[in-house]
């Protein structure tokens, strides 16, 4: 069957991470598909539009997703590149997670003046500017002194706000950010600075990418479906079932984290047999109550013990938990 020469058009978010990503995206496909031609569509969400306030005030994080998807439905373009955890734990009617590229590094990390690495160093009382009540009930968990102010914008503008303060606006310590979109955006010396996931466990989907397309535009299915990692794909469907299962939203404090586990020098070639660590970790919002998982199941096994273990949490009133009321709601 002869290959089509349509171009791929690709719709993102306007913010330079999301430009960044969906470019990244666009060069994998080029490189892919060299007789097609890529092109691009920078869209401003809501999420974007509403910076200076808390998202599960403003309708949570399908915000930074909706009117992307919403350009995906009408045909205006291929495919969308988000980062997969601002994605709603279920699938968009119309649309499917077409692959998921090979995900980085996990970790979040500390964002200081001084460089600190450790929440055990910032000063008694520190501000610390956080929109996430999972990061805000870990730290709150790790460090109860500190104080907990709400902080909203893309990368640059929450490290500014920390590191270069300016007068008569809200001031901060610090802050908490994913160290996959500092890479990405070659922030390396902030990058470095990981808080490890004993003390922060990471959101769900946290350093994925999503390439989403619609279910039934089998060229852009194929097209793809090379850049589709197995393990990392697994991974992040994984802590999408949990959500969803639990029925968390924005609003709640929970951390989500599966992922392969080394055998020997590499991973395991065949998907079946590889080992994956499952984490779970739901707090109330002050950080003073916790129910944490942490198991390890073979792939063929993992959807069983998803079960077992959402039933095993809910059993536990991890409902209640994910349910109460957020420090920034």
């Amino acid at each position: 069957m002869r290959r089509s020469r349509k171009p791929i058009v690709i719709a993102s978010r306007r913010s330079l991470l999301a430009r960044t990503q969906a470019e990244m995206v666009g060069r994998a496909l080029g490189k892919l598909h060299p007789n097609v031609e890529v092109q691009y569509r920078w869209i401003e969400s809501e999420g974007d539009i509403h910076q200076n306030q808390s998202l599960a005030d403003i309708g949570g994080k399908g915000l930074f997703t909706r009117t992307i998807e919403s350009v995906l439905l009408k045909g205006e373009a291929d495919i969308a590149v988000h980062s997969l955890k601002d994605l709603p734990a279920r699938d968009t009617p119309g649309l499917m997670i077409a692959a998921v590229p090979k995900r980085t590094v996990v970790n979040d990390c500390l964002i200081t003046r001084d460089k600190l690495t450790s929440l055990d160093q910032l000063p008694q009382g520190a501000i610390l500017g956080t929109s996430s009540p999972r990061r805000a009930s870990q730290v709150l968990r790790a460090r109860p002194d500190l104080k907990i102010d709400l902080i909203r914008g893309n990368v640059e503008t929450r490290i500014n706000k920390v590191l270069v303060p300016q007068p008569n606006m809200p001031q901060y310590d610090a802050t908490l950010l994913a160290a996959a979109g500092l890479r990405r955006l070659k922030k390396l010396e902030l990058a470095e600075l990981t808080i490890p996931t004993d003390t922060i466990l990471p959101a769900a989907c946290q350093a994925a990418l999503a390439i989403q397309c619609r279910s039934d535009d089998h060229v852009t299915l194929t097209r793809c479906l090379p850049l589709n990692n197995p393990a990392s794909s697994t991974a992040v469907h994984a802590e999408r079932e949990i959500l969803a299962a639990l029925e968390a939203d924005c609003h709640s404090a929970i951390a989500v984290l599966a992922e392969p586990v080394e055998q020997g020098e590499e991973l395991t070639k065949r998907v079946g047999d590889q080992t994956y660590r499952l984490r779970i970790r739901i707090m109330s919002p002050e950080g003073n109550k916790c129910l944490e998982i942490d198991e390890t199941s073979k792939t063929k096994e993992l959807r069983r013990l998803i079960k077992a273990t959402v039933k095993n949490l809910k059993e536990q009133g991890a409902s209640d938990l994910l349910h109460a009321q957020t420090i920034n709601a």
